[in-house]
């Protein structure tokens, strides 16, 4: 995912919502580092418990990660992998990651699919990605394709079963989905913004604002954003072919996987930045839209009308929906 910036550094805001944005006496933010991300959580609140609140963000967080990494060995993720073939009574996270992954690849007819593990470790994302370097060694491809269909849910016994010749990897929408969850314990106790390195869960608005000023980052400048938003109780992702790549032989690869390809996905999309009711949802949409290139999402957004996006091509050039239009208060000069 690529990170966009809260609180926004760059573009210029308007003055009267920054400055109180910026001194509210009652404004708490902690950073921490989890899921191999920057991430950050920052709350409205003159609650004794505030502080203590934020902390247990963090420390949720790195539950989430301890049980959905594919890269640690004692996750509840890694053994269910390692069970393929086999019923495996998955832990309350996994559970409930898996439901939401499940329920993601049906309403995206499965451009969005948990099952691309192996397609994953075949394109040579292999381990975790500050890990990575260029590799001379060609990947084995996987026997089959991804297919979400294969997976065997068991309400009542809550277990999951992964045939074999696939593995699961949740990182399409584990973060996305852990930021709501904290968004909603953290909202006890003001207006709240979860930055989960990018993916932004964000609850009602500041004191005597209209909404939480949000930087989107431009992925061919680093040291420039694209546009500066202005949101409220909504979730907002980014995700790319920028960010993480790597090269195998000599050939580029990135971690968006195609299913119906069972390889990176050749799409003509650098990223795409998608505002939704979640930030699950938001982190599920932008990773779809991504794949699907140009040519597909005006397809999907000839159904989905009211969808706010920013996608940003290849080739520099960017295109936005009229309803993502509304949220921006400012863009880069270069965008504008």
């Amino acid at each position: 995912m690529s990170p966009n910036r809260f609180p926004p550094d760059r573009l210029p805001a308007p003055a009267p919502v920054a400055n109180e944005m910026a001194t509210h006496p009652g404004q708490h933010t902690h950073r921490f580092r989890a899921m191999n991300c920057e991430m950050m959580a920052t709350v409205y609140s003159d609650h004794p418990q505030a502080p203590e609140a934020l902390r247990g963000v963090e420390l949720w967080m790195q539950q989430v990660e301890a049980e959905l990494s594919r890269f640690r060995a004692d996750s509840d993720l890694s053994r269910l992998n390692r069970a393929t073939g086999n019923a495996y009574h998955a832990g309350d996270i996994l559970w409930e990651v898996t439901l939401a992954a499940v329920d993601a690849a049906v309403s995206t007819a499965g451009l969005f699919d948990p099952t691309v593990g192996q397609t994953l470790i075949a394109a040579g994302y292999d381990r975790s990605f500050e890990q990575l370097g260029d590799s001379d060694q060609e990947k084995t491809l996987p026997s089959s394709l991804p297919d979400y269909h294969r997976i065997e849910l068991d309400t009542d016994a809550r277990t999951i079963l992964i045939p074999d010749g696939l593995q699961l990897d949740l990182g399409g929408i584990a973060k996305g989905w852990a930021a709501d969850k904290a968004l909603e314990k953290l909202s006890a106790f003001g207006p709240a913004l979860i930055d989960a390195g990018g993916d932004l869960a964000i609850g009602a608005p500041p004191p005597a604002t209209a909404g939480w000023l949000v930087a989107i980052a431009d992925p061919l400048t680093p040291e420039q954003d694209v546009a500066l938003l202005q949101l409220s109780q909504c979730g907002l992702a980014t995700s790319g072919t920028d960010h993480r790549k790597w090269r195998v032989r000599g050939r580029q690869q990135h971690h968006l996987i195609d299913p119906r390809l069972g390889t990176p996905a050749p799409t003509n999309i650098l990223n795409s930045t998608v505002i939704a009711a979640t930030a699950t949802e938001a982190d599920v949409l932008a990773l779809t839209l991504t794949i699907l290139d140009t040519g597909g999402v005006q397809t999907y957004l000839s159904t989905h009308t009211e969808l706010p996006i920013l996608l940003v091509l290849n080739d520099g050039s960017t295109y936005q929906t009229h309803t993502l239009a509304t949220h921006v208060v400012a863009y880069h000069p270069r965008y504008a």
